[in-house]
C-alpha cells in the first residue's frame, strides 16, 4: 500500500520506478551504501529521495507513520491526474499538489475551488491558487502556458528551385535568426542551455520522423 501511495506521488516523475525500487529495497533492509551501488548513485542522494518518500506517505520509512485525513487515492485524484505535470512543469513545488487536492476536497468541486480562490485577498499565498488556475484552463481545453509572441524575425524566401543543391542550407541560413530569437527568449525564462540545445533537437527529430512518414 505504501510503495503505490508512492507511484502516485511520482507518478509523472521519469524517475518513479527507480524511486519506488530505492523505498522498497530500504524496507527490506538494504543500507544506503548497498541502495547507492546499485542504483549507482551517492548515499547522500539515496537518503534524499528516500527522506521525501517519507514526508510524502507521512511517515513509516525513516519517521513514525502519521494519520493522513485524505487518501492519496481519492476520486479527485484520480480525476486530476495531470495535476502533479502541472505542479512540476510550472515549479509549484513537490507537496503543492497535496494541497491542492486537500483544498478540492474541503471545496467538493473545481467549479467551488476556483469560486474560493478568486474571493481571496490578493496577498494570500499563490500556489494553490495558480494551480487552481491551470487545472480550471485545463478543464475548459485551453493550454495553461501563455501563448508565445510572434517572432519579430523575418524568414527569408527560398531563392533557388525544389531541387537545387544549395537549397538546404539555404534554408538553414533562413532559420538561423529565428533560432537564435527563439533560444534567446527561451533563456531569459530561466531554460538553461543545454535545455533549450536538447528540446531543440528532439523537436526537430519528431519533426523529422513526421515528415518522412509522409514520404
Amino acid at each position: 500500500m505504501m510503495l503505490e501511495k508512492l507511484r502516485v506521488c511520482w507518478g509523472f516523475s521519469p524517475t518513479v520506478d527507480r524511486n519506488v525500487a530505492l523505498v522498497e529495497g530500504f524496507l527490506k533492509g538494504k543500507s544506503f551504501a548497498d541502495l547507492a551501488q546499485e542504483h549507482s548513485l551517492s548515499k547522500t542522494r539515496v537518503r534524499q529521495i528516500i527522506e521525501k518518500a517519507d514526508r510524502l506517505v507521512g511517515g513509516g520509512i525513516l519517521t513514525k507513520t502519521e494519520p493522513s485525513k485524505a487518501s492519496p487515492r481519492s476520486d479527485f485524484m484520480v480525476a486530476y491526474p495531470y495535476v502533479w505535470n502541472l505542479a512540476e512543469m510550472h515549479r509549484l513545488g513537490s507537496v503543492t499538489p497535496h494541497h491542492f487536492f486537500a483544498e478540492l476536497e474541503r471545496a467538493g468541486s473545481l467549479e467551488r475551488l476556483v469560486d474560493k480562490m478568486r474571493r481571496l485577498p490578493r496577498s494570500t499565498p499563490t500556489t494553490t491558487r495558480e494551480l487552481t488556475r491551470l487545472v480550471w484552463l485545463r478543464e475548459r481545453g485551453e493550454s495553461p502556458w501563455p501563448a508565445m509572441k510572434r517572432s519579430s524575425v523575418a524568414i527569408v524566401e527560398p531563392s533557388c528551385p525544389a531541387d537545387h543543391p544549395e537549397r538546404g542550407l539555404q534554408c538553414q541560413l533562413a532559420l538561423e535568426p529565428a533560432l537564435q530569437e527563439l533560444a534567446q527568449r527561451a533563456a531569459e525564462s530561466g531554460w538553461t542551455e543545454h535545455e533549450i540545445a536538447y528540446a531543440l533537437l528532439e523537436l526537430a527529430g519528431a519533426r523529422l520522423t513526421e515528415c518522412q512518414r509522409h514520404f
